[in-house]
């Protein structure tokens, strides 16, 4: 065999190697993800890179790379925890992720009034809130402008939320029974969300085998205004602060 030959084949072999081993990783330890909206600010914010697990909630077809076909459920399942937030598919459009943040989890009744969460548990009567307590205003740089921020508190763990207004669209809404192996989500940027609240998009409830991992933290981000085409500006648009930031 002739030394190209011999090169080719090692180099072959050294890549094949190399997308077994990131395969695996991707699949069943870590994936990275990127932030496209600003549905989950102040938390999550547009040009966030992130880290999530892939072993907090066991594994199913969407785990792996093209949503493999050739089995159903999920095998190594952890429930999720109210409060968490989570990547997952799409339940009408299986090529779009999402990240949301759980509030309700299956057969639990959930509604929301005047932007107030209500839970009524399973085999309850009673609806009980969660807390929420206003804070320093939230500074959105990507709009210049200053919205109200909430510490809201589930009875699991406090977070922070956006709210614009009290009467908007979806701080109101019907009854929601959350069917077995699903889960109900909502964005933390309240009133600039698209979930599962809204009855005619294409979020609904959340089957189980559509979450695909925990939001753990963000390892790289960087802010709007950078543009690709000045991409030796980049220095001067990352968000350092955010950089290994946990995610609650």
């Amino acid at each position: 065999m002739s030394k190209f030959k011999k090169s080719l084949f090692s180099n072959l072999k050294a890549l094949f190697w190399a997308l077994i081993i990131a395969g695996f990783i991707r699949s069943f330890i870590v994936e990275p993800f990127k932030i496209p909206s600003g549905s989950m600010k102040p938390n999550l914010l547009v040009g966030d890179f992130l880290f999530v697990s892939k072993w907090d909630y066991g594994y199913s077809r969407y785990s792996f790379p093209f949503g493999l076909p050739f089995f159903e459920g999920k095998f190594f399942e952890k429930l999720p925890q109210r409060g968490d937030i989570i990547v997952f598919k799409l339940p009408t459009k299986e090529s779009i992720n999402y990240v949301k943040r759980l509030v309700a989890l299956p057969g639990e009744t959930i509604k929301v009034l005047d932007g107030m969460i209500y839970i009524k548990n399973k085999n309850s009567d009673e609806f009980i809130a969660f807390t929420q307590k206003e804070i320093e205003p939230f500074y959105d740089d990507q709009y210049d402008t200053n919205i109200m921020r909430l510490k809201e508190n589930n009875s699991n763990i406090e977070y922070e939320i956006l709210n614009l207004s009290n009467s908007a669209m979806l701080d109101n809404t019907n009854e929601f029974l959350v069917p077995e192996d699903h889960y109900f989500f909502m964005g933390d940027n309240r009133d600039n969300s698209s979930d599962s609240r809204d009855t005619r998009n294409t979020v609904g409830f959340v089957p189980k085998e559509n979450i695909i991992g925990k939001v753990r933290f963000i390892f790289l981000s960087i802010d709007t205004d950078f543009k690709l085409l000045k991409i030796y500006t980049i220095f001067n648009h990352l968000r350092y602060e955010r950089f290994f930031k946990k995610i609650l």
